[in-house]
Protein backbone atom coordinates (compact mmCIF):
# COMPACT_ATOMS: atom_id res chain seq x y z
CA UNK A 1 0.00 0.00 0.00
CA UNK A 2 2.96 2.80 0.99
CA UNK A 3 4.39 1.78 -2.48
CA UNK A 4 1.20 2.73 -4.29
CA UNK A 5 0.76 6.13 -2.61
CA UNK A 6 4.47 6.95 -3.22
CA UNK A 7 4.24 5.92 -7.09
CA UNK A 8 1.28 8.11 -7.03
CA UNK A 9 2.62 10.46 -5.38
CA UNK A 10 6.26 10.56 -6.99
CA UNK A 11 4.61 9.60 -10.56
CA UNK A 12 2.57 12.88 -11.11
CA UNK A 13 1.33 15.14 -8.64
CA UNK A 14 -1.95 17.06 -9.63
CA UNK A 15 -3.12 20.69 -8.19
CA UNK A 16 -5.06 23.26 -8.75
CA UNK A 17 -3.76 26.64 -8.55
CA UNK A 18 -5.34 29.27 -6.62
CA UNK A 19 -3.33 31.90 -7.28
CA UNK A 20 -4.38 33.20 -10.56
CA UNK A 21 -7.94 32.82 -9.85
CA UNK A 22 -9.47 36.16 -10.35
CA UNK A 23 -13.35 37.15 -11.35
CA UNK A 24 -12.92 39.65 -14.71
CA UNK A 25 -16.64 39.69 -15.80
CA UNK A 26 -19.90 38.75 -14.39
CA UNK A 27 -21.05 36.57 -16.70
CA UNK A 28 -19.81 34.18 -19.48
CA UNK A 29 -21.35 36.16 -22.47
CA UNK A 30 -19.13 38.96 -21.86
CA UNK A 31 -15.57 37.61 -22.28
CA UNK A 32 -14.06 35.67 -25.42
CA UNK A 33 -10.78 34.23 -25.60
CA UNK A 34 -11.02 32.14 -21.60
CA UNK A 35 -8.47 29.90 -21.31
CA UNK A 36 -7.15 27.36 -18.58
CA UNK A 37 -3.23 28.42 -17.58
CA UNK A 38 -1.17 24.68 -16.98
CA UNK A 39 2.37 24.80 -15.94
CA UNK A 40 3.90 21.87 -16.53
CA UNK A 41 7.04 20.14 -15.02
CA UNK A 42 8.66 17.08 -16.28
CA UNK A 43 11.23 15.31 -14.61
CA UNK A 44 12.65 11.62 -15.82
CA UNK A 45 12.95 9.08 -12.61
CA UNK A 46 12.96 11.86 -10.18
CA UNK A 47 15.73 14.00 -11.23
CA UNK A 48 15.89 16.76 -13.53
CA UNK A 49 14.86 15.96 -17.11
CA UNK A 50 16.77 18.54 -18.95
CA UNK A 51 14.94 18.36 -22.46
CA UNK A 52 11.62 16.98 -23.16
CA UNK A 53 9.61 17.05 -26.59
CA UNK A 54 6.21 18.18 -26.00
CA UNK A 55 3.46 17.86 -28.60
CA UNK A 56 0.24 19.22 -27.96
CA UNK A 57 -3.19 18.10 -29.52
CA UNK A 58 -6.63 20.11 -29.52
CA UNK A 59 -9.56 17.42 -29.94
CA UNK A 60 -6.95 15.23 -32.07
CA UNK A 61 -5.31 18.32 -34.32
CA UNK A 62 -1.92 19.03 -33.70
CA UNK A 63 -1.58 22.64 -32.54
CA UNK A 64 1.99 22.93 -30.71
CA UNK A 65 5.03 20.87 -31.21
CA UNK A 66 8.06 21.93 -28.51
CA UNK A 67 11.09 20.14 -29.41
CA UNK A 68 13.73 20.39 -26.52
CA UNK A 69 11.22 22.04 -23.81
CA UNK A 70 13.26 22.66 -20.43
CA UNK A 71 11.39 20.49 -18.69
CA UNK A 72 9.15 23.57 -16.98
CA UNK A 73 6.43 24.84 -19.29
CA UNK A 74 3.09 26.66 -19.54
CA UNK A 75 0.01 26.24 -21.52
CA UNK A 76 -2.89 28.42 -21.86
CA UNK A 77 -5.75 26.25 -23.07
CA UNK A 78 -8.57 27.01 -24.90
CA UNK A 79 -11.96 27.01 -22.49
CA UNK A 80 -14.45 24.05 -23.93
CA UNK A 81 -12.01 22.06 -25.46
CA UNK A 82 -10.39 18.59 -25.06
CA UNK A 83 -6.26 18.37 -25.11
CA UNK A 84 -3.89 15.64 -25.32
CA UNK A 85 0.03 16.39 -24.09
CA UNK A 86 2.49 14.28 -25.50
CA UNK A 87 5.90 13.97 -23.38
CA UNK A 88 8.60 12.00 -24.86
CA UNK A 89 12.57 11.80 -24.03
CA UNK A 90 14.65 9.84 -25.78
CA UNK A 91 15.56 6.39 -23.45
CA UNK A 92 12.18 7.33 -21.62
CA UNK A 93 8.68 5.71 -22.12
CA UNK A 94 6.45 8.59 -23.66
CA UNK A 95 3.40 9.52 -21.35
CA UNK A 96 0.32 11.46 -22.43
CA UNK A 97 -1.94 13.83 -20.29
CA UNK A 98 -5.76 14.63 -21.36
CA UNK A 99 -7.53 17.63 -20.31
CA UNK A 100 -11.17 18.56 -20.82
CA UNK A 101 -11.30 22.60 -20.15
CA UNK A 102 -14.64 22.43 -20.19
CA UNK A 103 -16.32 24.06 -16.88
CA UNK A 104 -19.95 24.64 -16.30
CA UNK A 105 -21.54 28.36 -17.99
CA UNK A 106 -22.34 29.65 -14.51
CA UNK A 107 -18.95 29.82 -13.43
CA UNK A 108 -16.75 33.03 -14.42
CA UNK A 109 -13.74 32.04 -11.66
CA UNK A 110 -11.70 29.46 -11.71
CA UNK A 111 -8.43 28.13 -10.76
CA UNK A 112 -5.70 27.60 -13.40
CA UNK A 113 -3.73 23.97 -12.73
CA UNK A 114 -0.35 22.78 -12.08
CA UNK A 115 0.85 19.17 -13.12
CA UNK A 116 4.14 17.17 -12.04
CA UNK A 117 5.17 14.34 -14.73
CA UNK A 118 7.95 12.23 -14.03
CA UNK A 119 9.05 9.69 -17.22
CA UNK A 120 10.37 6.29 -16.46
CA UNK A 121 13.33 4.79 -17.98
CA UNK A 122 12.33 2.63 -20.89
CA UNK A 123 14.17 -0.37 -20.04
CA UNK A 124 11.47 -1.15 -16.91
CA UNK A 125 8.68 -1.76 -19.86
CA UNK A 126 10.66 -3.85 -22.60
CA UNK A 127 8.93 -6.93 -21.69
CA UNK A 128 5.53 -5.12 -21.13
CA UNK A 129 1.60 -5.61 -23.01
CA UNK A 130 1.95 -1.96 -24.57
CA UNK A 131 -1.85 -1.93 -24.37
CA UNK A 132 -2.07 -0.54 -21.09
CA UNK A 133 0.70 1.72 -21.78
CA UNK A 134 -0.81 3.69 -24.59
CA UNK A 135 -3.59 4.96 -22.12
CA UNK A 136 -3.57 8.43 -20.45
CA UNK A 137 -1.15 8.82 -17.52
CA UNK A 138 -4.14 10.93 -16.36
CA UNK A 139 -7.14 12.23 -17.41
CA UNK A 140 -8.41 15.63 -15.77
CA UNK A 141 -11.54 17.70 -15.98
CA UNK A 142 -13.83 20.31 -14.27
CA UNK A 143 -14.50 18.89 -10.19
CA UNK A 144 -17.55 20.86 -9.45
CA UNK A 145 -17.01 19.38 -5.65
CA UNK A 146 -13.42 21.23 -5.67
CA UNK A 147 -14.45 23.83 -7.97
CA UNK A 148 -11.53 23.35 -9.88
CA UNK A 149 -9.77 21.13 -12.56
CA UNK A 150 -9.05 18.01 -10.69
CA UNK A 151 -7.57 14.60 -11.92
CA UNK A 152 -10.12 11.28 -12.23
CA UNK A 153 -8.51 9.46 -9.27
CA UNK A 154 -10.40 6.08 -9.94
CA UNK A 155 -9.38 6.42 -13.95
CA UNK A 156 -5.86 7.29 -11.99
CA UNK A 157 -5.82 4.11 -9.65
CA UNK A 158 -6.52 1.88 -12.32
CA UNK A 159 -4.17 2.66 -15.00
CA UNK A 160 -1.56 2.66 -12.07
CA UNK A 161 -2.13 -0.51 -11.18
CA UNK A 162 -2.28 -2.33 -14.62
CA UNK A 163 1.17 -0.45 -15.03
CA UNK A 164 2.47 -1.71 -11.65
CA UNK A 165 1.38 -5.53 -12.66
CA UNK A 166 2.89 -5.11 -15.65
CA UNK A 167 6.62 -3.98 -13.95
CA UNK A 168 6.11 -6.69 -11.57
CA UNK A 169 5.74 -9.60 -14.57
CA UNK A 170 8.98 -8.18 -16.10
CA UNK A 171 10.72 -7.69 -12.29
CA UNK A 172 9.37 -10.67 -10.16
CA UNK A 173 11.89 -9.99 -6.97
Amino acid sequence: MKHQAITLISALLLLPFFANAQKLVDTRDQATGWYVPVKFKVTAQGGDAKTVDVQVYKENSLVHDIPNSKGKFSLNLDLGSTYTIILAKPGFRTKNFTMDTSVPQDVVEYPGYACVIDLDADEKYTHADPFYLDFPSVIVSWDDEAHGFMPHMNYLSEIQSKVAMLRAQMDPR
